[in-house]
């Protein structure tokens, strides 16, 4: 009876149209821990993140993290051991994380602060964004993109606009900057916004779960905390949940 080997395996990626079959299925159940949506034989963008985060936390070389997924990975997910170097990594890439899930409680430090002083901040679009090198700054005038930008810059995280921190920024370039990520992989930190591209509004996620608590800053009332469901019945569809952190 013959059997199937990895070396059998297509290379799967990102295509148009995009990749379809069991074998896209199988990956996606290997994938499960590393949250590739859901199951259902398409290698979409939700997959190709997915195969991204699996590899960076396999051990792979920085360059080789991309969203190709080929038979020694299928190999490495099924349980081959992978090489010594590549264990090596996985050590420095768990203290990484560890250092990241702080970076994470910053940042959502910095939006309950936000929520604690909404009577000192007012909605407004200025740009360059206000306060943006001054730390929980007060009185301070922003927006919905401008506050989830300055609770990353006060944490000394990366521009989630990939901007430098210009001062610039708003919902289009966190859409374009960002990862798009399944709604169940989302952490504390991350972002979601509402709308086709370039967006209608952003909130920052606080809680994770079933019905996440955020963070939005969407009108002078803010900002302020309110569940994922309630604030999704005043925003357009779709809801896109972006990450920019490991």
């Amino acid at each position: 009876m013959a059997t199937t080997t990895t070396t059998e395996v297509r290379a799967l990626h990102l295509a148009n149209p995009l990749l379809m079959g069991p074998d896209v299925k199988a990956l996606q159940r290997l994938l499960a821990p590393f949250k590739p949506g859901p199951a259902d034989g398409q290698y979409g963008p939700l997959t190709a993140a997915a195969v991204e985060r699996a590899k960076w936390e396999l051990g792979y070389p920085q360059r080789r993290c991309d969203e190709i997924a080929d038979a020694k990975l299928v190999a490495y997910l099924e349980g081959t051991p992978v090489p010594a170097a590549f264990a090596a990594r996985q050590e420095v890439r768990r203290e990484q994380a560890a250092a990241t899930l702080t970076l994470r409680h910053q940042i959502v430090a910095n939006a309950r602060w936000g929520i604690a002083n909404e009577p000192q901040i007012h909605y407004e679009q200025l740009r360059p964004i206000d306060g943006l090198h001054e730390p929980r700054k007060l009185p301070l005038s922003t927006d919905c993109s401008g506050f989830a930008t300055l609770c990353y810059a006060w944490a000394g995280a990366p521009d989630p606009n990939g901007l430098g921190y210009s001062g610039a920024g708003y919902t289009g370039t966190l859409l374009q900057h960002m990862k798009a990520i399944a709604a169940d992989a989302v952490q504390p930190g991350d972002l979601v916004v509402w709308g086709p591209p370039p967006g209608h509004h952003v909130a920052l996620v606080l809680e994770p779960g079933s019905d996440p608590l955020l963070c939005s800053h969407g009108q002078e009332a803010g900002p302020a905390a309110t569940r994922f469901s309630v604030e999704s019945e005043y925003q357009p569809s779709p809801a896109t949940w972006l990450s920019s952190l490991p």
